[in-house]
């Protein structure tokens, strides 16, 4: 396996928001395990990219967070599309109050910062353009791994670009083959590569669990299917953070909310199968090798295509069982890789 043997490098990684969605936290944990793997006298430092977050939204009014708030526990179909407009030009929008936020990112110091996942699109640019241009300022090499778009749209990358170009990254590993073929020539090294989170089956070591076989539901925008099974059915959701929870979230048999990885990650790794609306929670389910099929809409169809890259494209139609050879595949062209960029 390709290292980087006895090179010192320090790394830091913008990473965190795990209350919002426990799935960031696969990713993270992933990357870390990659990284670890790659270099392993590295020093890796985390700074959570919430505080950015919290001060983006601190100006909503009580009015405007319950529209988010009904956008994200209600139907699609129960939302008038006004209301849908409005909610995309709030999640867009972010506070003056931003200012004010210390950047820890900024101060560490790292031969390399990382960012990771969900950071090609306007929303992400806005919140966290002042740290990219510092840590430019400072001749800190940017790498994005795992990295892909929300919408995927012209509009989006069009505005992708253009930061891409300013900030000019040391290194981009995209998640999907779209977001490879919009901003390979963005970076100096690109690599079409896969989430990280489909490292976390190296990270974690699950626990055995004492449990019937069980079947494990994961929904947190779509109402839950009617499974015909006479196995144990295991709910979850992915966010524990209270204003985005609903009565629904409390009034069923076999629920887990919790703040903590593991305790999705020894359910999702000894399940029979997972029926989810969350992506991460298929590549976590998955790179244990474990099947599973993911009901998304049009909102979320284009994240959705991250799972095509390890051989999961039937994933929305039917259980679909991981390819486990063409994963292990893929993460080791990712290894090696960011082996030789990292060697430079």
């Amino acid at each position: 396996m390709a290292t980087v043997e006895n090179k010192k490098i320090t790394i830091s990684i913008l990473g965190g928001g795990w209350p919002t969605n426990i799935g960031n936290s696969f990713i993270e944990l992933g990357s870390i395990h990659l990284l670890k793997t790659v270099a392993p006298h590295s020093k890796i430092h985390v700074v959570s990219g919430l505080p950015r977050w919290l001060f983006g939204i601190s100006s909503r009014s009580t009015k405007d967070k319950l529209l988010i708030r009904s956008a994200r526990i209600l139907p699609k179909w129960m939302l008038r599309i006004p209301k849908r407009s409005k909610k995309e030009r709030l999640l867009k929008k972010v506070s003056s109050d931003l200012k004010y936020c210390f950047d820890l990112m900024n101060v560490i110091e790292s031969h390399y910062a990382v960012f990771l996942g969900n950071a090609l699109h306007e929303r992400f640019i806005r919140l966290y353009e002042p740290i990219f241009m510092k840590l430019k300022k400072n001749k800190v090499k940017i790498i994005i791994i795992g990295a892909g778009g929300k919408t995927y749209s012209d509009t989006e990358i069009t505005e992708v670009t253009k930061f891409l170009k300013t900030i000019n990254p040391y290194a981009l590993i995209s998640r999907d083959e779209q977001s490879f073929e919009n901003y390979k020539d963005a970076a100096q090294f690109s690599h079409d590569g896969i989430d990280c989170g489909f490292f976390i089956s190296d990270y974690f070591t699950p626990a055995k669990l004492r449990l019937p076989k069980y079947v494990t539901l994961n929904f947190d925008k779509h109402p839950e299917p009617r499974l015909n099974t006479d196995k144990l059915i295991i709910r979850t959701h992915h966010s524990c953070w209270p204003t985005w929870l609903s009565r629904g979230h409390f009034n069923k048999s076999n629920t887990l909310i919790s703040d903590l990885p593991g305790d999705y990650l020894n359910l999702y790794a000894n399940t029979e199968e997972l029926h989810s609306d969350r992506v991460h929670a298929c590549v976590a389910t998955l790179s244990f090798g474990r099947p599973c099929k993911l009901y998304v809409d049009d909102v979320d169809e284009p994240r959705a295509s991250l799972l095509d890259k390890v051989g999961a494209a039937t994933i929305k139609e039917k259980l679909t069982y991981p390819n486990t050879k063409r994963i292990e595949k893929e993460k080791d062209k990712q290894i090696r890789f960011l082996s030789k960029i990292l060697a430079n």
